[in-house]
């Protein structure tokens, strides 16, 4: 299993988890959509190869924002981190 951060700035993604959640099982990689301490940001759970564009494309079109995705070491913390906005 991988994990990713994904963030809506601006958007309050903590109270709409459930609804996001349910959007991206549509894709089979992904396993679950968990809090984080932040309100705008949640973490994705996904098995083999993730595929933020279509994860974006269809919380799109389904009415949110388009996301940003992060992935990070896990060993690093913040440190060496990479932001794609898909």
């Amino acid at each position: 299993m991988s994990s990713c951060e994904m963030s809506f700035p601006d958007y309050d993604a903590r109270s709409n988890r459930g609804e996001i959640r349910w959007e991206l099982f549509l894709h089979r990689e992904v396993k679950d959509v968990l809090l984080t301490p932040h309100d705008d940001t949640l973490w994705v759970v996904y098995s083999g190869d993730p595929d933020p564009i279509e994860w974006a494309a269809t919380l799109n079109q389904a009415g949110f924002p388009t996301p940003q995705f992060e992935w990070r070491p896990r060993d690093a913390g913040t440190q060496g981190s990479s932001r794609a906005a898909a």
